[in-house]
């Protein structure tokens, strides 16, 4: 019973997350279409020098994560691997894993960071895979394209921090044979927590943003320096007792800044203060 039921786990998470005989015939085709040689042993291209440092000066925010990443920048996988972040377009911003897999992949493939695990460069594997099908993607052994990878299993998941817009991929890759439903779990929490990182940086920058902004619209009324930080704080919706916190005093210190604020601006609500700040030039 234990064998069947782990076998129909198997075929629904195959099912999932793997790839059809179908899709890889037609990524093959396009492989094939776009001049790759299976048995090439490097990868087509390489971004390097300027070219490179505009790569990652574009995809700065997505690198700052993933330098606060401890487990991006030491090998935490007991078997063989590679662990990987791309751009959207498959280009490797980093690599990390186990030295000998480093060496490999470098040696093999010229598998690096710049290297492209696109279609046209680097044939069928599963980042090209899930940059194609816009999902998660497991490919093994010989349904990888360049005869070099068919000692890999490879998991790749898109990272995707919101409004469905995909900013780049997580790959791991395995030199032994390593089961894709463990595989999974592990690079997709961390796939996870990066995208929490990314939308809580958004935000902050967002909130950075409309603070500076505030800032200025309340020049153009004679609120002193604490008046005017009461009045931020308030458009942006913070409550009496947040505010409170924030600066060091009393809830009904902020209430009364507040009344200051409304007299001064001659307005008698939050959604007045509103229109009247956001009026302001």
């Amino acid at each position: 019973m234990k064998g069947l039921a782990e076998e129909t786990q198997m075929h629904e998470f195959t099912e999932r997350i793997g790839i059809s005989q179908a899709e890889i015939a037609k990524l093959h085709e396009k492989s094939f279409l776009n001049g790759v040689q299976r048995d090439s042993t490097r990868v087509r291209f390489r971004v390097q020098g300027k070219m490179m440092e505009r790569l990652l000066a574009k995809n700065q925010v997505l690198m700052d994560v993933i330098l606060r990443q401890a487990h991006l920048k030491t090998n935490t996988f007991y078997f063989p691997n590679l662990l990987m972040v791309t751009d959207n377009h498959g280009v490797i911003l980093t690599i990390n894993g186990d030295e000998r897999s480093i060496l490999q992949a470098a040696n093999l493939n010229n598998i690096g960071i710049g290297s492209s695990l696109s279609l046209s460069s680097a044939g069928t594997n599963a980042v090209s895979a899930a940059i194609d099908l816009q999902r998660p993607v497991w490919i093994s052994g010989e349904d990888h394209y360049l005869d070099t990878m068919h000692n890999w299993v490879t998991m790749c998941v898109p990272i995707q921090p919101a409004d469905h817009q995909i900013i780049g991929y997580l790959v791991l890759t395995a030199f032994e044979h390593i089961s894709a439903p463990f595989m999974y779990p592990c690079i997709k929490s961390i796939a996870l927590l990066l995208e929490y990182e990314l939308r809580k940086t958004e935000l902050q920058s967002k909130t950075w943003f409309v603070e500076e902004m505030l800032e200025e619209r309340l020049k153009a009324f004679k609120l002193t320096l604490r008046e005017k930080e009461v009045a931020t704080y308030w458009l942006l919706d913070y409550d009496y007792k947040q505010i409170g916190k924030v600066l060091g005093i009393s809830e009904n210190t902020v209430r009364v800044y507040v009344t200051k604020i409304n007299r001064k601006l001659k307005v008698n609500s939050k959604a007045s203060l509103i229109l009247s700040v956001l009026g302001a030039i």
